[in-house]
């Protein structure tokens, strides 16, 4: 019964938290700014499109996060599917360099009664999928974005490089972890000698090589079904085309006609490699300059702010109270049917 209350109580505090957070977040990044004003002269057709778009964003994360629970054996229902993505986007929002995310989807996965070694190894495997293909798409857009990327000057011409190179890093570091035995060996020693996890009881260590062997098991899993991987991959592909399709669609919204979809989409991955990894939430700020900066010339400069405000506000602002809101609901809709069992 007190574990019960206890659960309930910091079940209440993770709902006030999220809701907290949103507001938060969704008054610094509106405050001052007439969004309903760049809504009305917005073509409701593109608009919906944004929208709609960001929407199938959630489902095929989700999908890709339980492609690897499914195959270690859990059962995930689509609502779970959409809790993971949604606790992905909105903890990888509101933390410098997208850090809270995997965290946040831990700890929804292990309030499903999902094991944290199969947990943290489909989150991996969903993370480099996702890193190989905003990295192909941002390389893709350095060549050929009509902007030019290589000749940008000043400060901002070390940001793609530097967000390039950490990139890279990211997905050598997740293939070395997810498929070297040695290396992942490596990752929990150094895990068990952080202060506040090294064994202080004699089950300690045993629980923590347990889980380490679980965690193997599953990779074990995803090498003998290698084409798992390939759906990911592909899947990864749709999702981040969609995803960077999204400023693309509020230009034509506004009434940039002369925008088409292969530079919007090249412009936008190369923007967003470059970004990504910085340690500021969502990438606040420098987003909104690298992204007047980009698209200069390719969207016209009397409603090139107001496409950078819509763009914003379809890929970020509203997936995020989307996101904050659909966690609430999941949550309190679980809540009540672990009541009436």
């Amino acid at each position: 019964m007190i574990w019960k209350k206890k659960s309930l109580w910091l079940s209440i505090a993770v709902l006030l938290i999220l809701c907290g957070a949103t507001v938060y977040v969704l008054h610094r990044e509106l405050n001052g700014q007439d969004i309903w004003g760049t809504l009305l002269h917005a073509d409701i057709k593109w608009f919906a499109a944004a929208v709609a778009f960001m929407l199938m964003y959630f489902v095929l994360d989700g999908l890709n996060i339980a492609r690897c629970l499914e195959l270690s054996g859990h059962k995930i229902t689509f609502a779970q599917k959409l809790k993971y993505a949604f606790a992905g986007f909105f903890f990888s929002s509101i933390t410098p360099s997208s850090t809270g995310g995997q965290p946040g989807q831990l700890y929804f996965m292990a309030k499903d009664g999902i094991k944290v070694h199969h947990g943290a190894f489909s989150l991996l495997c969903t993370l480099l999928s996702f890193q190989i293909i905003s990295v192909t798409w941002g390389i893709v857009g350095a060549f050929f974005a009509p902007h030019g990327l290589w000749n940008l000057d000043g400060k901002y011409s070390y940001v793609f490089p530097i967000g390039f190179a950490l990139n890279l890093a990211i997905i050598l570091m997740l293939i070395c972890v997810l498929f070297s035995r040695k290396m992942a060996c490596f990752f929990a020693c150094a895990y068990m000698k952080l202060p506040g996890k090294k064994p202080t009881k004699p089950g300690d260590r045993f629980a923590c090589l347990r889980s380490f062997a679980g965690y193997r098991r599953a990779a074990n899993l995803m090498r003998r079904n290698k084409s798992v991987f390939l759906k990911m991959l592909l899947n990864s592909f749709v999702e981040i085309t969609i995803y960077f399709s999204v400023p693309f669609l509020c230009a034509r919204a506004l009434g940039a006609s002369n925008l088409d979809w292969f530079s919007g989409i090249c412009t936008q991955g190369a923007l967003f490699l470059s970004v990504s990894s910085l340690p500021l939430p969502g990438a606040a700020g420098v987003t909104e300059y690298g992204y007047a900066l980009f698209f200069d010339g390719l969207i016209p400069m009397n409603i090139l702010g107001s496409a950078l405000l819509l763009s914003r506000f379809c890929n970020f602002v509203l997936p995020l109270a989307e996101s904050g809101i659909g966690l609430i609901i999941l949550q309190l809709k679980q809540k009540r049917r672990r009541a009436m069992q």
